[in-house]
């Protein structure tokens, strides 16, 4: 007797337009699924081909959801249907990840937003008067989710692992990165209107 074929995932079932849909709306299940699942392999193709050197497929990956995102994911809302949602996002993939490496490169060597931002965070903490630090506790207080509140302070505050919040929420990691990538994306924004003040 022939083993039956596992079932597929249900956002498969989903045309296109209803997965953009899903993640313009912010669904982080659709979210973790499209970007680390569905899309994984053909990410992880582009950065191999791109890097050859090596560079963390996952950090590039959080980047490119980040720069996708924006704006209520604007970009995103220009696919047009006229070819597969999977062609499409390759061809804008690797536009990004192209571009990524031939502007994150300096003297110091490849240079990543995170990287680059993390310590900014790092030394803006301790080197910023307290009114100054009072704007990230709110950045952090307008999350209305306080479990994830709770994992913006230990992830950005306390500076612990993804992989140990993971564990401590019963959460999957890439849920916690999708989790961090709003979180910082809402502090920028907050502190981009507090040096605009």
């Amino acid at each position: 007797m022939s083993q039956s074929a596992a079932p597929l995932h249900p956002y498969r079932q989903l045309s296109d337009n209803q997965i953009v849909s899903l993640l313009s709306s912010n669904n982080s299940d659709a979210i973790v699924w499209f970007f680390y699942e569905r899309c994984w392999p053909i990410f992880q193709y582009h950065v191999y081909k791109l890097f050859p050197q090596g560079q963390d497929v996952e950090e590039l990956v959080n980047e490119f959801y980040l720069h996708m995102s924006q704006d209520n994911w604007h970009r995103l809302k220009t696919f047009n249907g006229s070819s597969k949602l999977t062609t499409w996002i390759s061809v804008v993939s690797y536009r990004f990840f192209r571009n990524f490496k031939h502007s994150k490169i300096d003297s110091a060597g490849l240079i990543t937003i995170n990287d680059k931002w993390e310590s900014f965070v790092g030394d803006w903490v301790q080197e910023s008067d307290a009114g100054m630090s009072m704007d990230i506790s709110s950045a952090l207080a307008e999350i209305p989710s306080e479990r994830d509140r709770v994992i913006a302070r230990e992830l950005i505050v306390e500076d612990k692992a993804p992989q140990t919040v993971a564990k401590r929420f019963g959460l999957g990691v890439d849920y916690i990165y999708t989790i961090k990538n709003r979180i910082i994306k809402r502090i920028k924004e907050r502190l981009k209107s507090y040096s605009d003040d």
